[in-house]
């Protein structure tokens, strides 16, 4: 009997952790936490919410979310910087495409003319 009531207070308990968990996860989710680090932050902080005054809890749940905020802005910068190097590279390909077409269209132009019989097109070489 006594091991029953010990296998139903443990699950008890765990269901409370449980519900607990899942509370926590969603709060963090609706304030902006990404899913999967909300999650795993509720599961760190499940065993300190359980025994704090609805007031305190919400100072975690600032707390929490405050924090992947500043880390998402930190992370930031290394993205920001990234991109800029892509455009600057893109760029320069660009010039480069401007400067291959540039070429070509003069060479074009004088097969046109040659084509044509336009003799004072010639090359100075």
């Amino acid at each position: 009997m006594w091991s029953r009531m010990g296998h139903w207070l443990r699950t008890l308990r765990g269901g409370r952790r449980a519900r607990r968990a899942g509370r926590l996860r969603v709060d963090l989710e609706q304030r902006g936490v990404p899913v999967a680090l909300a999650g795993a932050l509720a599961e760190r902080l499940e065993p300190r919410a359980a025994t704090l005054d609805p007031a305190a809890y919400q100072v975690v749940i600032e707390a929490a979310c405050a924090a992947c905020s500043a880390q998402r802005r930190a992370a930031a910068p290394e993205a920001g910087a990234e991109i800029q190097r892509l455009v600057q590279d893109f760029a320069v390909e660009l010039q480069k495409l401007d400067e291959g077409l540039r070429l070509l269209s003069t060479y074009l132009l004088r097969i046109r003319d040659r084509a044509r019989g336009d003799e004072s097109v010639r090359l100075v070489h």
